[in-house]
């Protein structure tokens, strides 16, 4: 690719359901020049997250939409390659909401909240630069505050975690077990059961599309019933969930993606089991915790150091495969954190 080239992935349309490869665009423009007070970012990798499939709708359940013709809202990481900002040199790393496109321009600013463009330095001697947009980026401060902060679990409690081969699950299980919970995993399909278990070191975990009554399998795992739900996709799985807790069980919402693809979304009355059981449900914006980010990133940091918190990454080489990888990523042939190699 030319250097003085800059491509860009476009949203084309609204996806309707299920994204699809025509709902993007492939485009390429100069690169642009920083001025004063600017700098000029590579990108290395870019993220896939489900979140972005909300931004993509005609309109969203909060927040802002991607506008159509403009380039597709994604974090990734990069390396400074022109500065004309006194806090910014060539050859620094930073990650931030800066989308998928080779080349962006930044002010330096740090506001990252509602999808604001501002960017976070990245010290590749902590970790690869890759988890800045993982464990070590907002879906390690997600899976850190949500289970902190609304699953509050306490030692020998049981806690629930869907999605929990994902980046979010995985890590909220793993910090979980650190807590001295026991922990039982959903996801999809016996690979990701046997990691699960295996690699991660879930209790036990249950394979959804393998399994008839979810509800029933909670019970035979969890006859005491759940005390804590991490809920990462909403849907059919959260409905057979609420049907096992426990007195006082506490239910951090942070993800739908069962149900983002929906045109008209199901919204079944929680209300009888959540008064049956007492039971605290709380929705989670990572927004909220922006300015508390630092303690999740070192608290994780630490645990990956001391070899008491694993991490997974898909990596898909090529900037023209994105918005393939994102569409494996949603239809979850992922392993851990989805991730594009530009």
């Amino acid at each position: 690719m030319p250097a003085d080239l800059n491509r860009r992935i476009l949203l084309a349309r609204h996806p309707q359901g299920m994204p699809c490869e025509a709902d993007f665009a492939l485009d390429t423009t100069a690169v642009p020049v920083p001025g004063e007070g600017q700098i000029l970012i590579r990108a290395h990798y870019l993220s896939c997250d489900p979140l972005q499939r909300i931004r993509m709708a005609e309109s969203a359940t909060y927040g802002a939409t991607i506008p159509l013709g403009t380039v597709v809202w994604g974090r990734q990481v990069g390396v400074v390659v022109a500065s004309r900002h006194a806090g910014f040199r060539a050859g620094d790393i930073v990650e931030g909401m800066l989308g998928w496109q080779d080349f962006s321009l930044s002010d330096g600013g740090g506001r990252r909240a509602e999808y604001a463009p501002g960017i976070t330095r990245v010290d590749p001697t902590v970790a690869p630069i890759t988890t800045s947009l993982g464990v070590l980026g907002m879906p390690g401060v997600t899976a850190y505050f949500a289970l902190t902060e609304i699953g509050r679990p306490r030692q020998g409690e049981t806690v629930v975690v869907s999605g929990a081969a994902g980046t979010v699950g995985s890590l909220a299980g793993q910090i979980a077990k650190l807590m001295g919970c026991r922990v039982i995993g959903i996801a999809g399909g016996a690979a990701k059961v046997a990691h699960v278990t295996g690699r991660l070191g879930f209790d036990a975990a249950i394979d959804y599309r393998a399994t008839s009554d979810i509800a029933a399998a909670l019970r035979a795992l969890a006859p005491e019933g759940v005390d804590v739900y991490f809920d990462n996709v909403g849907g059919p799985i959260r409905d057979a969930v609420l049907r096992v807790l426990r007195r006082g069980a506490r239910i951090a919402l942070v993800g739908r993606i069962s149900r983002m693809h929906d045109a008209a979304p199901t919204c079944p009355d929680p209300q009888v089991p959540l008064m049956h059981a007492r039971a605290l449900m709380q929705g989670f914006i990572v927004y909220d915790y922006e300015h508390r980010a630092e303690e999740a990133r070192s608290a994780v940091a630490a645990w990956i150091r001391d070899g008491r918190i694993r991490y997974d990454e898909t990596i898909v080489d090529g900037f023209e495969n994105t918005p393939r990888a994102f569409i494996d990523m949603l239809g979850g042939g992922n392993l851990g954190k989805m991730l594009v190699r530009v």
